[in-house]
């Protein structure tokens, strides 16, 4: 079981990739955020707090993360790396924490929307001095950029953990990189959705929809989990699933 909450929409980074940059710039209100924790089942699994925005942008972060905790759940969440003001804080509340980082190339960041990068590589540092490197992992969109530097430097700080995906060929994402986007056919589909079949991961956004994964960023024509079951096993892709690297043969 994982769960999933988004607790804002805003960034203070322009990743040309990201599809929060044009949603409603929000944070989950705080009886918003309660009312997700109550319908969350019992038992111990990780909450992460992360979405389409900068978790630590959101003025209750810590309240929340302490929160999670208070409840016996594993808090976890992503961040750029911008706002890590308090190392050993984060130590404190988090078993571990995701940090996203895609180039050590500084042009490169700017150029793609991924701002500030020597304080980000700063704050990583910074957070390695505090927390084992087994407890901090390095999140990573491939978008087609040389990738070997950055696994040497992580390599060097001792990270034993980065996780690569491509990205999203979905419409209501690929409308922001239409030059990054291939043909998808029928035939490249699986129709076969862990998230679904599984049933292990719990998805929040900002106004507290729950979905059975986030990969969903277009609401509009979205049901219900079942609803993509039973258009999954009729060989039918629902509209809220189009192009997802989920239910791609090939990805």
């Amino acid at each position: 079981m994982y769960a999933q909450v988004e607790i804002t929409t805003i960034c203070n980074f322009k990743c040309f990739y990201c599809a929060g940059r044009d949603m409603p710039q929000v944070h989950m209100t705080w009886d918003c955020f309660e009312d997700v924790l109550r319908r969350l089942p019992e038992g111990r699994y990780t909450v992460s707090l992360q979405g389409e925005g900068e978790p630590m942008a959101h003025r209750d972060f810590w309240r929340m993360a302490e929160r999670v905790a208070q409840l016996g759940k594993v808090a976890y969440t992503i961040t750029n790396g911008s706002l890590m003001r308090h190392p050993q804080r984060l130590a404190d509340v988090f078993e571990a924490i995701g940090v996203s980082v895609d180039t050590l190339d500084p042009a490169e960041a700017e150029r793609i929307g991924r701002l500030r990068l020597p304080r980000v590589l700063k704050n990583l540092e910074r957070l390695l001095a505090h927390m084992s490197a087994e407890r901090v992992i390095v999140h990573t969109v491939d978008y087609g950029q040389p990738l070997g530097p950055l696994r040497d430097y992580l390599a060097g700080l001792g990270v034993k953990w980065q996780i690569t995906q491509g990205i999203q060929q979905k419409p209501d994402y690929s409308y922001r990189y239409p030059q990054l986007v291939r043909l998808i056919r029928p035939a490249d589909y699986t129709y076969a959705c862990r998230y679904i079949e599984e049933r292990s991961m719990r998805y929040f956004d900002v106004r507290g929809l729950e979905m059975p994964c986030c990969f969903i960023k277009d609401t509009r024509g979205y049901v219900s989990g079942d609803h993509i079951a039973a258009e999954l096993a009729a060989r039918r892709v629902p509209g809220c699933c189009t192009g997802c690297r989920e239910i791609l043969a090939t990805q």
